[in-house]
Parts: structure tokens; sequence; C-alpha cells
């Protein structure tokens, strides 16, 4: 646009050179100048059009070159690492525990036995020498302990009238065999026989069906087996006499009235 004003004076000079009048002249400067406003239009009109395209242009350029931005890659672990995060470290095993050897754990051990054994005594005592065996020597050792003081609780003559009457007849050797096969019945029916040896008539049965002489102390094997030595106690029977008042094998009657139920279920 500011090129019209010098084009007009330009035409204007070349208007009165050409010897046109200054109304004449008038008119072609108007034509002119509208000539020249309309052709400034088409080339603004032009340059925009020319703009628009050159964008164009720098829009497909700028698709065709373009590419995406590259990614780092994560850092990978190291293979311990991954396995160290991946896999949480295993605890390590324990040995078992194993509660140390008291007269409650001895019972257990009895009721345990006795029930796999399904009340059959020479069973029970396999059963009960493998458990031992598995644990460690001190406490098979404590186990005979316990049971040897048992074994001399029960070393009454109360208790061995009560074999002799179960029996007809006990001997020394089958009063040792009772009372194994008593503490082999469990803690109930032993505290009890203590008290009133009449009431192993509901449980106890005699030598032969209870297997009395299967009733061993298996300790000793036990130990043997779990070490491979000889075992430190001394294992042998009890001797000298009985606590309380000897009885008389003589006097049936005086048995039978001692021991009614014992009397009346094997006699």
């Amino acid at each position: 646009m500011k090129l019209l004003l010098p084009l007009a004076v330009v035409l204007a000079v070349f208007a009165m050179f050409s010897g046109k009048g200054p109304g004449s002249l008038a008119d072609v400067v108007k034509k002119d100048f509208a000539r020249v406003r309309s052709a400034a239009r088409s080339v603004q009109g032009d340059i925009k059009t020319i703009r628009s395209r050159a964008r164009a242009l720098q829009k497909q350029k700028e698709k065709i070159n373009w590419k995406p931005a590259p990614t780092v890659p994560a850092k990978k672990p190291s293979r311990a690492a991954s396995t160290k995060e991946a896999v949480p470290a295993a605890k390590q095993p324990t040995a078992p525990e194993t509660a140390a050897m008291n007269e409650a754990r001895f019972w257990q051990l009895i009721s345990e036995t006795r029930t796999a054994a399904e009340n059959d005594t020479g069973r029970q005592s396999d059963l009960l020498k493998q458990r031992l065996a598995k644990l460690p020597p001190q406490e098979i050792v404590e186990f005979d302990r316990i049971r040897h003081s048992l074994d001399k609780a029960a070393y009454t003559w109360n208790l061995w009238a009560a074999a002799y009457v179960i029996e007809d007849g006990c001997s020394d050797d089958c009063f040792r065999d009772f009372r194994g096969y008593l503490i082999s019945l469990g803690h109930g029916p032993y505290e009890a026989a203590l008290r009133n040896p009449d009431s192993l008539a509901s449980v106890a049965q005699d030598a032969e069906n209870g297997n009395w002489e299967n009733a061993d102390d298996v300790a000793p094997e036990a130990y043997s087996s779990a070490t491979g030595g000889d075992y430190p106690l001394d294992s042998s029977d009890l001797s000298g006499n009985p606590r309380g008042k000897p009885f008389d094998e003589n006097n049936v009657s005086a048995l039978a009235g001692r021991f009614p139920r014992l009397f009346a279920r094997f006699r």
C-alpha cells in the first residue's frame, strides 16, 4: 500500500506530458488508483495462499520426518538381584521341638501307644520302643526313671494280692509282669488301682489274655537302638519285701471279701 501514492504521482506527471487536461487527469488517476488497489488485493490474496500452502507443506514435511522419541530401556536387574527380589529367602528348617520328659509326657506316650495298639500289650511295647528310639538318649533314660518310680510305687502286698486273685496264684516273676501290665493300661487305671486294686475288675485281663509278660521295660532296648551303646541305668528287678501287710494266700474267704469284684470275675 505504501507504493500506491508514488505510483499515482508518476501517472499524473505522465498524463500532463501527454497533453491531457486536469479533469481527464483526475479520472485517469482514479482509474489507475483503483486498478492498483485491485492488483494489490490480488497480490495480498496470493501471498496468503502461498503462506497457507507453505504451512501445509511444512506440516507434511514434519509428518514425514517425524520419528518417535527414543525410549531408554529400563535397566534389567542382575540375575542375582532378580533372584533375591523374586524369591524370598527360605526359612531354615528347624529341628522339631521336643518337650522335656516328665510324668505327664510319660503317660501321654503310654496312652498314645495303647490306643494305636488297640489294647494289644505286645504291640504296644513294640510301638513304645519305636517312639523312644527317636528321642534324645537323655529323654529315654528319664522315661525309664519315671517308669521305675511308678513300678516301685506299685510294689505293694495289696496289689500282689489282687494279682494273686486274678491268676489264682502269682509268683515273683508274675507280679513283676503284672506291674508292667498295670503301667501299660495308662494313668487312670494305674492310679485307681493304687487306691483300690478291686477297680481293676473293669479294665484288667488275666496274664494270658492281657499278655502281661510282654509289658516289658523297653527303654534299655530303645536306648541301645538309638545310640549303639550300653544302657547307663541298672535295669534289675525290684527285690525285698513289698510295702504293706502280707496277705494269706490260703485264706480264700479273706481275699474274696477284700476284692469282691475281682473274685467274682476271675474265680
